[in-house]
């Protein structure tokens, strides 16, 4: 028996349900088919010269194949590089240091560009959007012997293959690469020599869609904490329920270290919670960007939420 060769990427994988997706939609176009999974690539260090400071031997690969009509692929191909731009800046602290490199013509039918990011180590890819023409279909219907021609009135053609695809690794990476920051203030401590009256503060300044917790819930309290942490749990099950993920520790930190520790894990908001939320329902919700807190009762807390992280 010859071995079994790992997949590199999803790109074969991914095409061979091509037959099925154009019977699904009565041979239609324009469509896309994504896939997820892992692929065991050669080494990062000799693919496309990247730069990545780690090379592992499993990632997470997706890629998005769409299938269009000749005629439609040069505009769809822009319109592609584009969106993919668009969608890194917009969910970027520093829009600026995403960009996206030249057009490369690696043959007749084929052209790709990156998406590239700013690294510590310089610039780097982040993502690839290639236009493979229609010979991977034309490919995929001499082996598999399936009819695979689209009809446009009494023209029929083969499908135009454009295809996006990025290794979630490489874009977590991105991601926090853009969002951590550092910062020195003043302390204000006039007891203290001006050497040592120094605060060194880091933020990770996440998008609020892509922070893996939207709210931390605090309690500024001690007297009536019992009390605080049943209003606690109960905001934390509702806002759970919304789909917002909430961080809520029961710890010892003072409110202030506190609010260090969520923008060290990018938190986009903090709600405050004290005696004052048992008398009236009122609480404090701190924004990370600004560090301002407004006052709001508890009751508008889950609608504020969404509609700042649904955008």
């Amino acid at each position: 028996d010859e071995p079994k060769q790992l997949r590199s990427n999803l790109s074969q994988d991914t095409l061979k349900h091509l037959p099925d997706i154009l019977q699904l939609v009565n041979y239609t176009l324009p469509f896309a088919i994504v896939q997820r999974g892992q692929t065991f690539p050669e080494s990062l260090a000799t693919q496309y010269e990247d730069t990545f400071l780690f090379d592992s031997s499993v990632q997470t690969s997706i890629v998005l194949q769409y299938f269009c009509s000749p005629s439609s692929a040069l505009q769809s191909f822009d319109q592609w590089i584009q969106q993919r731009l668009l969608w890194w800046r917009k969910y970027a602290s520093d829009p600026a240091q995403i960009s996206c490199s030249e057009l490369e013509t690696l043959n007749e039918n084929t052209s790709r560009a990156f998406i590239q990011c700013q690294f510590p180590w310089g610039q780097d890819n982040v993502e690839e959007i290639i236009s493979r023409g229609s010979n991977p279909v034309s490919d995929l219907q001499e082996t598999t012997k399936v009819k695979l021609q689209c009809a446009n009135g009494n023209k029929s053609y083969t499908p135009h293959l454009i295809e996006c695809s990025t290794v979630l690794e490489h874009c977590l990476m991105a991601c926090l690469c853009d969002a951590y920051t550092e910062s020195t203030a003043q302390t204000g401590k006039k007891s203290l020599p001006t050497e040592l009256n120094i605060f060194f503060s880091q933020k990770l300044n996440l998008h609020p869609k892509i922070a893996p917790y939207k709210l931390s819930i605090v309690s500024s309290s001690k007297s009536r904490s019992n009390e605080i942490q049943e209003v606690a749990s109960y905001l934390n099950k509702d806002l759970r329920n919304a789909g917002i993920d909430v961080f809520h520790a029961k710890d010892s930190l003072s409110v202030e270290d506190q609010f260090i520790r969520n923008d060290m894990m990018g938190l986009p908001y903090t709600a405050i919670l004290s005696e004052g939320t048992l008398d009236s329902g009122t609480i404090e919700l701190r924004n990370k960007d600004t560090t301002l807190k407004e006052k709001i009762h508890l009751t508008q807390l889950k609608e504020i939420i969404l509609k700042n992280i649904d955008f």
